[in-house]
């Protein structure tokens, strides 16, 4: 379903179904009410009190999404009533829910933001305990000391106040006209043993093992039939995660239409039939790890070790004893959030890929928010989000000739793994030109005398405290003869210096080879257009760039609006365009459906401004 078109089939109109489903609920409760009145035991009560609740959720979740009205400008009012009238049947705020689910979304196994992640314990007891605990977790996020400063969040606090009171109004007057007890076992209980089922079928199972990033991957279908009946079609999780626009009782055609091409990309896809996966297993989740593609996972860091004063190297934990599986010279991006914010950055591995571990470098930089971050602050069984691998600084296919690298600084950081290979993988010589301030900044220090020792006949090394100018360079490399291997990695200008080197001495360029540490910051063009935003009464005003989008502008300008995921997935920074015109970065794979999009709703993230604007969130 690479069209965006294709899903739309399934949205775009009222979910009759879901509405009908809320109206069998309601006589469900009436007739609960009467039977338990009649003399139905409390336990009976508070089982079919908790099924009933456990449907309520659901029409709450689908009108967390849009998906009661389907977008159509007429049912919207319908929709928010249900929702808010189903949350009454849960005792949580419909509002608070919306803002934490489409968290969840944006966010998914995010340890940090993703408020289910709450249910992931380390055994049996603490995830029971968690998912029975979720609710009030929930309103901890929702009224909590730290609640105001999620702007989300904050933004319908009165909201959840309001509903709370309203509530506890409710409650007091049924127990006063002497229904205490039938209110107790039909509602109340019935509630709170729903909570942690939900909890358990919602956010643990579905995303078991908790760790991976991917959206492909993050979740799962079961597919054992009359499953989807008993769960209300969370058996195919995997389709609410990746087309949160579809209606719930459409999962399942809409998993039939796509299967092939979640086949294709090794989707988490379990049950009984012959082509499905084991039930649970966590090597389902670890595919894209074990078949060498890139992957995006939550890591626990395995040990720190101080390799200068301001340089660590991180290993990361292998997942279930799954080797890593990269390339010498190749690199993964790093982050974790640092005041509030998630920052990342590249960072080259600096083990030999044979051992299947994996390892970076980290230098603290000056300014740097991360490095310095991770320098000072990560330690052992801490979690960081890492992605990879990626990068085309690559040893060749046939290591067939003797191999000169050049390092600067941190540069050593993917010569050293290319270093391990070579000397392991061959019986070609290497002579490596290492740049660095001074002995006690020297990375790799013990490694590269452990090389030395281990490969004396073929493996030599330079150590220069000085700047590597065109002269030293020189020096060290007039007798490399020009049928080498040349890798050069550090600052820019000394890299600039070896190519020009190795040039003048006859090595031809297809045997230079440099990778350079740097990033650039993106450019504005200095076209600026006056943003006006609405958000709860509240009113903002800020210069947004027409190369930035509207919620980055807001962000530069310490301006809170509404946000999670920041890609057009989640919905939570949606905005009405009132005046003006924007430019769309994408259309492709958004939560926005396109009569939603000709309405005049516009996703932050997503939309640059094209002449001055005014937004209402």
């Amino acid at each position: 379903m690479k069209n965006k078109a294709a899903w739309q089939k399934y949205s775009g109109k009222l979910a009759w179904p879901t509405v009908l489903l809320f109206g069998f609920l309601c006589i469900g409760y009436i007739l609960l009410w009467d039977f338990y009145t009649n003399g139905l035991s409390e336990v009976w009560t508070s089982l079919i009190g908790a099924a009933l609740a456990y449907g309520m959720f659901t029409i709450a979740h689908e009108a967390s999404h849009g998906n009661i009205s389907g977008g159509v400008r007429s049912f919207v009012k319908l929709e928010q009533v249900l929702g808010w009238l189903s949350s009454f049947f849960l005792l949580f705020p419909f509002s608070a829910f919306v803002v934490i689910h489409l968290s969840h979304h944006a966010h998914t196994n995010d340890p940090v933001n993703d408020p289910d992640h709450y249910v992931n314990g380390s055994n049996p007891f603490t995830i029971f305990f968690r998912c029975l605990t979720l609710i009030s977790h929930y309103f901890g996020l929702t009224l909590g000391k730290h609640s105001k400063k999620n702007t989300a969040m904050n933004s319908v606090r009165n909201q959840s106040v309001v509903f709370v009171f309203v509530l506890v109004a409710v409650l007091g007057i049924l127990i006063l006209s002497g229904n205490g007890k039938a209110l107790f076992y039909v509602f109340i209980l019935s509630a709170l043993i729903a909570a942690p089922i939900l909890a358990f079928s919602f956010d643990w199972l579905p995303h078991y093992p908790h760790n991976n990033l991917s959206k492909y991957h993050n979740t799962r279908v079961i597919t054992i039939s009359g499953l989807e009946f008993l769960s209300l079609y969370q058996s195919y999780h995997l389709i609410h995660h990746l087309y949160p626009r579809v209606p719930f009782y459409k999962y399942r055609s809409c998993f039939l239409d796509i299967e092939s091409e979640l086949l294709e990309k090794q989707s988490i896809i379990e049950g009984f039939r012959s082509q499905d996966l084991k039930l649970l297993d966590k090597q389902n989740t670890y595919v894209d790890i074990r078949s060498g593609k890139t992957w995006s996972y939550i890591l626990e860091v395995e040990n720190v070790f101080q390799e200068t004063s301001n340089v660590v190297k991180i290993v990361f934990k292998n997942l279930e004893y799954n080797r890593f599986l990269y390339k010498s010279g190749q690199y993964v991006v790093v982050a974790d959030y640092v005041d509030n914010s998630l920052v990342s950055r590249c960072y080259s591995i600096c083990e030999d890929p044979v051992t299947g571990k994996l390892g970076i470098a980290v230098k603290s930089v000056q300014g740097g928010k991360l490095s310095s971050h991770l320098v000072t602050k990560v330690k052992e069984k801490d979690t960081l989000r890492v992605s990879g691998p990626f990068g085309k600084f690559l040893l060749p296919r046939d290591i067939d000739k003797p191999f000169l690298f050049i390092a600067g600084g941190s540069g050593i950081t993917p010569i050293i793994s290319m270093i391990k290979f070579v000397l392991r993988a061959s019986e070609e010589k290497v002579k490596l030109l290492y740049g660095c301030r001074s002995n006690a900044d020297v990375i790799f220090s013990r490694e590269l005398t452990d090389l030395s020792n281990m490969y004396s006949k073929r493996f030599t090394y330079l150590l220069s405290f000085e700047i590597l100018d065109a002269d030293r360079q020189y020096r060290y490399v007039i007798d490399t003869e020009i049928d080498t291997y040349c890798y050069v990695c550090g600052p820019t200008p000394m890299m600039q210096v070896s190519k020009d080197i190795l040039s003048k001495i006859g090595v031809p360029d297809n045997l230079i080879r440099a990778e350079e540490f740097s990033q650039e910051s993106k450019k504005l063009s200095g076209i600026l257009y006056q943003v006006d935003a609405s958000i709860n009464n509240k009113e903002l005003a800020f210069n947004a760039d027409c190369s930035e989008t509207i919620l980055e502008a807001a962000l530069r300008t310490d301006n809170k609006m509404p946000h999670a995921c920041m890609m057009g997935d989640c919905g939570t920074c949606k905005a009405k365009l009132i005046d003006g015109d924007v430019t769309w970065n994408s259309k492709e794979d958004i939560v926005l459906l396109d009569h939603e999009i000709d309405q005049g709703y516009v996703l932050t993230c997503m939309c640059s401004p094209k002449t001055d604007i005014t937004i209402e969130v």
